[in-house]
């Protein structure tokens, strides 16, 4: 059986009503200090909240930790020969599971990409989005996102990159935090490969790192 099979079925299950408020309050944004996916830090509040790290030269092995309790949360394993991995401190009793099964590759019913994750509370799709890039939305309900993409634009270089998360996502952030690393490095790789860095992630990765280094020089 698979461990995701045993997620357990929590009291709190939430619907798109519960997630999504009507009236909702300003969503937590981890903003991201450096433009790369695999070594990087996610700020609540210019306090580091994830530290991303990826000691191997290849990329193998990718963890998150808390910040501020310095535990390890998750482990993301790349392999060339057998299916990726990942491990998180606090679901499927702590033992690695195909990433495969976790973060399930599928299409919308106009054929577009989706990638849906089994959580204790629910199950969610990653879908691409013209505006946020990667939306993740209740299954039920996958106009409202519950967490989503912001990033500089040529318009306006001011705005950081950053991970936002409306409240009710704060049982899951490690498994949100997680499937939107891996996917936005599916699609800057994609992207590359196809040729179309220099139009998307270029500039969006040229604007990122002219704000980082425009901060360093002015102190801020």
């Amino acid at each position: 059986m698979s461990y995701l099979s045993q997620i357990p079925q929590s009291n709190e299950m939430l619907s798109s009503s519960e997630v999504t408020l009507v009236n909702p309050s300003p969503p937590t944004k981890l903003t991201f200090t450096k433009p790369g996916t695999l070594n990087n830090t996610l700020l609540l509040d210019n306090r580091p909240y994830f530290k991303v790290a990826t000691l191997d030269p290849a990329g193998a092995r990718t963890t998150i930790t808390d910040a501020q309790t310095n535990e390890l949360l998750v482990t993301i394993k790349r392999k060339s020969f057998q299916s990726d991995t990942i491990k998180f401190a606090h679901r499927y009793g702590g033992k690695s599971v195909k990433q495969k099964d976790w973060l399930v590759a599928g299409n919308m019913e106009d054929g577009s990409p989706k990638w849906t994750i089994q959580t204790s509370v629910g199950d969610f799709i990653w879908r691409r989005d013209i505006v946020y890039r990667l939306a993740l939305c209740p299954e039920n309900d996958i106009e409202h996102p519950v967490a989503y993409c912001q990033f500089p634009t040529l318009e306006d270089r001011s705005i950081s990159w950053a991970l936002l998360l409306t409240r009710g996502t704060e049982s899951f952030r490690d498994e949100i935090v997680a499937s939107f690393l891996i996917l936005e490095q599916v699609l800057r790789i994609e992207e590359k490969n196809l040729g179309v860095s220099g139009y998307i992630m270029s500039n969006m990765q040229a604007q990122m790192a002219f704000n980082f280094s425009a901060a360093s020089m002015f102190g801020t």
